[in-house]
């Protein structure tokens, strides 16, 4: 955990989020960077291969693992994190790799515009692109394709699900959340009771992260916040969370909600980890974690719809 505590330091301290405009986008921005530099330093595994692929208005990358080479009528659709201000599909291709390793399909990482430039709804019309491309244009049944999100791109991809129900559109066949981040307004008693003991996350980041990418919208809005929203009738969910992270009430949270509404919906919390612990894969509870993933996936993508 020390590259990510550098990482954060040499952020240069987060900035009051009702400070001004410049401060957000410089601070922003040098996170972004850093955060680039950092991912394009590990190693992917030698049977990963990734692509380009370009869609209207929006780009991506496929990653494949040679497992899922040939695989052609299943899809993992996976929405990277990075407080909606950084992170993108290079940063995220080492997570791609083990999602198209475990769920044996290959894995989209669509690239969406980030804040503080551009706020919302600018990364969920361009997730929503993507996905109608992958099962409209490039012809994925929907029930076929798995959902899932890391952080900031769980509470879009259950963003993306609640408005596919509300406009009568084909579903996912599942939905993984790996610490996703529904509640932007932080109101989960772990967002202090965990500040300063998980390693990658502070309130004092969250914050002004939250007020960038939802622009002149409240932050308990569901459009932006889909812990807040209507749940039921979703795809079946699995929720993972680092049991030392401050988004643990936002998983706990969500899965109590859904299942309340009669959602098929699962936790699966992780004492002493910490938040994405699953980019990790080379912590034994990172390798587990992705075991269940992808079993999780194969099972709810390869049946008729």
């Amino acid at each position: 955990m020390t590259s990510v505590r550098m990482l954060r330091s040499r952020g240069g301290g987060a900035p009051d989020p009702a400070g001004p405009a410049a401060d957000l986008e410089a601070y922003a921005l040098r996170m972004r960077a850093q955060m680039e530099e950092m991912a394009n330093r590990l190693p992917l595994p030698k049977t990963a291969s990734w692509e380009a692929c370009e869609m209207p208005g929006v780009l991506g990358e496929w990653v494949r693992d040679e497992r899922a080479a040939d695989i052609t009528d299943r899809a993992v659709f996976h929405v990277h994190g990075g407080a909606y201000a950084m992170g993108s599909p290079r940063s995220h291709r080492g997570l791609g790799a083990a999602l198209s390793r475990t769920a044996r399909a290959p894995v989209l990482l669509p690239e969406y515009r980030l804040a503080p430039e551009h706020v919302f709804p600018a990364a969920f019309d361009d997730v929503l692109a993507a996905w109608r491309w992958l099962t409209e244009t490039h012809g994925v049944p929907a029930h076929r394709v798995a959902l899932s999100g890391d952080s900031a791109g769980g509470g879009l991809g259950l963003a993306l699900m609640v408005h596919l129900r509300d406009e009568g559109r084909p579903m996912p066949g599942c939905y993984v959340g790996m610490s996703p981040w529904t509640d932007l307004a932080g109101t989960g008693p772990s967002m202090q009771e965990l500040d300063g003991v998980d390693p990658w996350l502070s309130a004092g980041l969250v914050e002004p992260a939250a007020r960038a990418y939802a622009g002149e919208l409240a932050l308990d809005d569901p459009r932006v916040s889909p812990l807040y929203a209507e749940l039921r009738g979703l795809p079946p969910m699995l929720v993972h969370v680092g049991g030392d992270e401050i988004l643990r009430d936002d998983a706990r949270r969500l899965v109590d909600r859904a299942r309340a509404v009669g959602v098929d919906a699962s936790l699966g919390e992780f004492p002493g980890l910490w938040h994405v612990f699953q980019a990790f894969p080379g912590f034994p509870e990172s390798r587990q974690a992705l075991r269940e993933i992808g079993a999780f996936m194969r099972r709810h993508t390869t049946r008729d719809g």
